[in-house]
């Protein structure tokens, strides 16, 4: 549902369809993170931990896409024609994530081959469907934790990271509420109310920083989580735990270590969720959750560098034997189209047959960054991963007004010992001092944010993330990212695209630097 009073084209305006008001442009012709739905080819766009700009070449086709869909149409039915396209979609993700190879290809994946993708409009989206699949085990006749023969049934538990480095919607979506005025499927809807017909849930939350703002020791947090785990099942909950990999501030967490224990020792109670929306993660690294019975949630609008919204949930072959012939929940209805599901999942037949091509067309656009970034050889992105890292550090060494978090540097050893891409970190994560020397506040911090977007060179940084609650008052963090589509910009040439993307980058940050030296709030 759009909200726009500028003039774009039905095409543009398909892109903010088919999600809910986060996506709806204001009268600037941008959504509230400050993105339009057209390419921006000037903006320096280093903002891909909150959202991506189309780019030009996903927009032309995106929009070729749309007009093979419109001729569908007339034969098939706009519904018939959507569950076509994003059938076919649904195929070439797979085989971007090598989850399904070409005829002749002989490299092994038989243990991953069996995966089921179901798409979403958001990575919250995503987080509601997840919650509702994992609920639903608890309200059928599969195995249940032990419990007294008069015990009632208790609701199912979820354990995340806190809401802050992840999603501010995403709680009220675990819980089974409603976290926008619309539905994805274009559903007027309370916010913050409960969905009707939506298994009970009970979410607990575990912070990953303490109240100043440091991260804690990811020890500390396993065990605050194991606590929680072997708790709730000895109550006879159902426990899904969201491993987070990686935050917005590129922490990730808990451990993954944590996860394969507690999913070994409670095999038929504790199920894992691996939320992994920013999309930074290899195929080997995705393949390796896999392998471990992990739901993986990603987007094709973080990393990955396509337009908002568009969400993949990936379900290995264990649960999907498990899980597709299980009802849905009711509370699915008003937020996922039965072509959104692989035709063989019977328990989404009771969904509604409606097409979502703002969905489908974002998606279009998404896999041609992957597409495209799937084609770089891995140590040549391993190489300029360094080398930006190893730039922007020595930045931050001579800066007085920016001051770098730690950087995270992501332990994904134990599903994969060799050297891939995502062992880099990816999202540098500051905060922003006055000329006095004094960290700026949120609501400073958001307006530099905002100002960045109003340069006559756009500037796009991951908008703030509170960092810590005990300042007076509280403080933020902005991040610089790099995304798939900078990656493949830096690495085509003879490395002078890779020095132009670090220069960008500085460019970036100075800019932040001078805006920050005296706050006009």
């Amino acid at each position: 549902m759009s909200t726009n009073t500028i003039a774009i084209s039905d095409f543009a305006q398909l892109l903010t369809e088919g999600g809910d008001k986060r996506i709806s442009l204001a009268e600037n012709g941008r959504n509230k993170y400050g993105y339009g739905v057209t390419p921006d080819p000037e903006s320096l766009p280093f903002g891909s931990a909150t959202a991506s700009t189309i780019s030009i070449i996903a927009y032309q086709e995106a929009e070729e896409r749309y007009q093979k869909i419109l001729a569908a149409e007339q034969n098939a039915g706009a519904y018939q024609a959507y569950a076509a396209a994003i059938e076919e979609v649904r195929q070439e993700l797979k085989c971007l994530c090598d989850l399904a190879l070409p005829a002749g290809d002989e490299r092994y994946i038989a243990d991953v081959s069996g995966t089921d993708i179901v798409f979403a409009a958001s990575g919250t989206d995503l987080h509601l469907i997840a919650a509702q699949l994992m609920a639903s085990q608890s309200n059928t006749n599969g195995k249940k934790a032990p419990k007294a023969q008069d015990e009632p049934e208790a609701a199912a538990l979820i354990i995340m990271v806190e809401p802050a480095e992840t999603g501010s919607a995403v709680p009220d979506a675990l819980s089974g509420k409603h976290f926008s005025q619309f539905s994805a499927l274009g559903i007027q809807v309370n916010s913050g109310q409960q969905i009707d017909g939506a298994f009970p849930v009970e979410l607990r939350t575990v912070s990953i920083r303490h109240i100043d703002g440091t991260a804690r020791e990811l020890t500390h947090v396993d065990a605050e989580i194991e606590v929680l785990v072997k708790h709730a099942i000895a109550k006879c909950q159902r426990v899904m735990l969201i491993l987070t990999d990686v935050t917005k501030t590129g922490m990730l967490g808990p451990s993954i270590g944590l996860a394969v224990q507690l999913q070994r020792e409670y095999p038929d109670h504790l199920s894992v969720m691996v939320d992994a929306c920013q999309f930074r993660i290899s195929n080997v690294s995705l393949h390796g959750y896999l392998r471990l019975g992990f739901m993986v949630a990603v987007t094709g609008s973080k990393f990955i560098g396509g337009p908002s919204f568009s969400g993949a949930l990936f379900i290995p072959p264990c649960l999907r034997n498990k899980l597709r012939q299980l009802p849905l929940s009711p509370a699915l209805g008003a937020y996922s189209s039965r072509a959104d599901w692989p035709h063989d999942w019977t328990g989404a037949d009771n969904l509604n047959r409606k097409a979502n091509y703002g969905l489908l067309l974002r998606w279009v656009a998404a896999l041609s960054e992957l597409r495209a970034f799937r084609a770089v050889p891995e140590p040549v992105i391993c190489k300029f991963l360094f080398q930006f890292c190893d730039g922007i550090q020595a930045y931050f060494q001579q800066q007085s007004h920016l001051v770098l978090l730690p950087v995270i540097w992501p332990d994904r050893v134990i599903l994969n010992t060799a050297l891939s891409w995502d062992r880099f970190p990816s999202i540098f994560s500051f905060l922003l001092k006055d000329s006095s020397g004094c960290l700026l506040n949120q609501s400073q911090t958001l307006h530099v944010y905002r100002q960045l977007q109003q340069q006559d060179r756009r500037i796009q940084l991951g908008q703030p993330v509170m960092i810590g609650r005990n300042q007076q008052p509280p403080v933020s963090a902005l991040r610089l990212c790099l995304s798939a589509r900078l990656i493949v910009a830096a690495t085509a040439g003879n490395g002078e695209n890779a020095q132009k993307i670090i220069a960008d980058a500085l460019f970036a940050l100075d800019t932040a630097a001078k805006l920050s030296a005296i706050p006009e709030i």
